[in-house]
């Protein structure tokens, strides 16, 4: 595969490559240069997702029947220690040492300002046990969420769920869901996109309205579609039909990619009976599934995962199902492998697809080193391998293009450390790209949540 030249060549034929002596600031994909990625704030009705990496185990409050919570856009909007949780102002629960953001401490059984004394706190607070608690003679003097404690007469929480119910005069309310969300997909340019979910042994297949920028809502909160006697139904990837949409979601285990149709905006699905894709080929190891569905020179294809990381496959959907073009990967990790930005390729998959003048552009999830080595106190200290997004291009669905210099995206966190960074959305906004992915650690096992990059003059 030719790189550097033919990419180029690909950048200036969609008006992307940088004009004479400008430089692009790094890292940048080929569609706009992307800015530092921030979380995107899941909900499933009153309750944010949190990952099991962050769950604290404080995921329901006590609350006071006759509180009044405000609406609210972002933590500025809310009073006190009350934070933004899902469009409603309202404490942070949490449980132990560490399990608050920031320079707060967990006291009462919410996060709070740390103090020392009365003085550390805000007027009409007091500082009790390290943290600050407002003065109160009724529930009506304390922040939503919290109670007033008679024996003290300062503001405290009360934790509910999981088998603990609050008292009488009060309402258990759900403020966080311990799932891992993955395999984000955005539908076009609209406010709508498709995860899964996975709880325990269990994955379901979610739709969301984009709210904000960095606000999905589950809508509706249960799953689009299920399969009996299957606990796996992810990896979504949509095309808009008109008033139908055409989903593709990887189903079971082993693997196999379906086809669902919906009349109702994605709120509900009919599953094919017969799958669109069976593994079939010898590289594919049994699995097929991560499939990216998009039209393209008058036809439908399908990027699909094969074997879980052994490489990228490519379809043609038709009415039968959807036909290999090749018996091989189009993208396999050694066509990923470079001798200086990204070594020791084991896995690539998780392929995006999205067209733009004649070209489509293929973000995909690879597993290898980037960076350098650093020196510590006992000598050189090798870079660990991780997830990052790669991009390649194509014009004819026969040769690929891969960005020139590695990962197309990529944290940093110090000169030899990197985040992960996987499975990545893309698509083409009037003010510039945006970028979705599940953000892990360098093992891939921290999963943290689903992150949201914008590219050039996007909000």
């Amino acid at each position: 595969m030719k790189r550097a030249a033919a990419w180029m060549l690909l950048l200036a034929s969609c008006g992307l490559a940088s004009g004479e002596g400008e430089r692009a600031p790094f890292p940048a994909d080929g569609v706009g240069a992307f800015g530092e990625a921030s979380p995107v704030e899941v909900c499933r009705g009153a309750a944010r997702i949190v990952a099991p990496a962050l769950a604290t185990g404080a995921t329901a409050l006590c609350v006071p029947e006759g509180q009044t919570e405000r609406a609210c856009g972002a933590d500025g909007d809310c009073e006190g220690i009350e934070r933004c949780i899902c469009g409603r102002c309202v404490v942070a629960p949490c449980q132990g040492a560490g399990s608050c953001e920031g320079q707060e401490v967990c006291r009462g059984r919410r996060c709070t300002r740390a103090c020392g004394a009365d003085g550390d706190c805000a007027s009409g607070e007091r500082c009790v046990s390290g943290g600050c608690a407002r003065s109160c003679a009724s529930d009506g003097d304390c922040h939503h969420g919290e109670s007033c404690d008679a024996l003290d007469d300062v503001c405290t929480a009360s934790l509910c769920g999981g088998g603990a119910s609050c008292g009488s005069g009060n309402s258990c309310v759900a403020v966080a869901e311990v799932a891992t969300l993955g395999e984000p997909a955005l539908l076009g340019d609209e406010p709508i996109a498709f995860l899964e979910l996975t709880r325990g042994a269990e994955t379901v297949l979610l739709r969301a309205r984009i709210e904000a920028p960095s606000q999905w809502r589950m809508d509706p909160e249960a799953p689009v579609f299920v399969v009996p006697g299957e606990e796996r139904v992810g990896a979504p990837s949509v095309l808009r039909r008109g008033a139908r949409m055409e989903l593709y979601a990887e189903v079971g285990d082993p693997a196999r990619i379906v086809r669902a149709i919906s009349t109702d905006e994605g709120r509900s699905f009919l599953v094919d009976q017969d799958p669109a894709l069976l593994a079939a080929e010898p590289w594919e190891e049994g699995a097929v599934g991560s499939p990216s569905v998009f039209d393209f020179d008058g036809a439908t294809y399908l990027f699909y995962e094969g074997g879980r990381g052994r490489g990228i496959g490519l379809c043609q959907v038709t009415e039968q199902g959807c036909t290999r073009t090749s018996p091989n990967p189009v993208l396999a990790p050694a066509d990923v492998e470079d001798p200086v930005f990204w070594r020791g390729v084991t896995e690539v998959g998780a392929p995006h697809a999205l067209v733009r003048g004649g070209i489509v552009q293929i973000a995909f999830t690879a597993r290898g080193t980037e960076g350098r080595a650093a020196v510590g106190p006992e000598g050189a200290l090798p870079p660990d391998p991780n997830d990052s997004i790669g991009l390649a291009a194509t014009t004819d669905l026969k040769t690929f293009s891969l960005y020139p210099v590695g990962p197309m995206y990529a944290r940093l966190v110090n000169l030899r450390a990197y985040l992960g960074e996987r499975e990545a959305a893309v698509r083409a906004l009037s003010a510039g790209a945006e970028m979705v992915f599940v953000s892990a650690d360098a093992s891939g096992e921290g999963v943290t949540g689903i992150y949201r990059a914008a590219g050039r003059g996007a909000p």
